[in-house]
């Protein structure tokens, strides 16, 4: 008994010499069951996809080329001076900020501009983000994203635009402004890349053709024709009756017109204009070659409200195709 008594006491002298570090030590290991439990039973987390915005780095060509970055902030500054003046209603101070030449091609009075403005913004708010698209011939072009501000408006109404009809709910409507430095100040144009007078003239023994002015936009190019008849004849270039009657080859690759012209057809001894609208984008580097009329007719006769008739063909003058060298 004696041995037992002295063993008991050596634990309880034991207990109360080293009990604050047996305690401690009793802690550290349930806190280490506890945290092994919540570590066994918890679920890895998912990887979340990482985005990197560079809003100043070009989608085209090969995805690397960067806009000059003494040139990024000005041009973010000046989109966003355009874009909230437009958005404000304050279309005034958005049309000081267009290129001249823009103005005098697209946009030649204030009102115009405005009738631009009001059909994108609708007299709602939007906001914005953009994208370097591409860079070529130190022209920067940008594509601007404007969308609906559902905070500020609630989802968007029905509307038309471009000839499209957009149901109740979200949407937006993309633009490209192109930016170019002269004498030190960047300038701003909407589509609008240049515009030039060609002075390309032709003839043979039943027509001139004079090509006087050309205006590129990043989409497309848009030739003012003018065609004089020689003739005691009519002389029909473009009535619909013919397949493919107008066209342009860009580096081999034959194109239709874009825009739809009212009949081109010339009176004895009179001319006509008309623009001539092809789809070229302006980062695919492609340039105008041929202008091709593809079924020229030559008539004694011609009614404009029927238009080329098998009679007409049967009776007719001439019928050839009539190519002009575009450079």
């Amino acid at each position: 008994m004696s041995n037992r008594s002295d063993f008991q006491v050596k634990i309880i002298n034991f207990w109360k010499k080293h009990k604050k570090k047996i305690f401690i030590i009793i802690v550290i290991w349930l806190i280490i069951i506890v945290i092994n439990q919540i570590l066994k039973h918890r679920k890895p987390a998912e990887k979340q996809p990482s985005t990197t915005y560079t809003p100043h780095t070009t989608v085209m060509g090969d995805g690397d080329e960067e806009v000059p970055e003494q040139y990024q902030k000005p041009i973010e500054e000046y989109i966003d001076k355009y874009f909230n003046y437009c958005n404000n209603g304050e279309y005034e101070k958005a049309y000081e900020l267009i290129s001249e030449d823009c103005k005098k091609n697209y946009y030649p009075t204030l009102e115009s501009f405005k009738g631009y403005v009001d059909e994108i913004f609708k007299g709602k708010k939007k906001i914005y983000n953009i994208q370097s698209y591409s860079i070529v011939d130190d022209k920067y072009t940008y594509n601007i994203r404007i969308l609906d501000d559902i905070l500020a408006n609630g989802t968007s109404e029905s509307f038309e635009l471009g000839g499209k009809t957009y149901e109740n709910g979200y949407y937006y409507y993309e633009e490209k402004l192109i930016f170019t430095e002269e004498n030190g100040e960047l300038k701003l144009s909407i589509q609008y890349i240049d515009d030039s007078e060609p002075n390309i003239i032709v003839e043979d023994e039943n027509f001139t053709v004079r090509i006087t002015k050309k205006v590129a936009d990043y989409e497309s190019e848009t030739y003012t024709v003018q065609i004089d008849n020689k003739t005691d004849n009519y002389i029909v270039i473009s009535d619909g009756k013919q397949k493919d009657e107008i066209t342009m080859n860009y580096n081999g690759r034959e194109k239709n017109l874009k825009n739809k012209i009212a009949n081109l057809y010339i009176r004895p001894h009179s001319f006509a204009v008309r623009e001539f609208t092809f789809e070229n984008y302006f980062d695919e580097g492609r340039t105008a070659d041929t202008l091709k009329f593809n079924a020229v007719r030559v008539l004694k006769n011609y009614d404009v409200e029927k238009g080329t008739t098998q009679e007409n063909l049967d009776e007719a003058v001439q019928l050839y195709s009539f190519e002009i060298n575009m450079k």
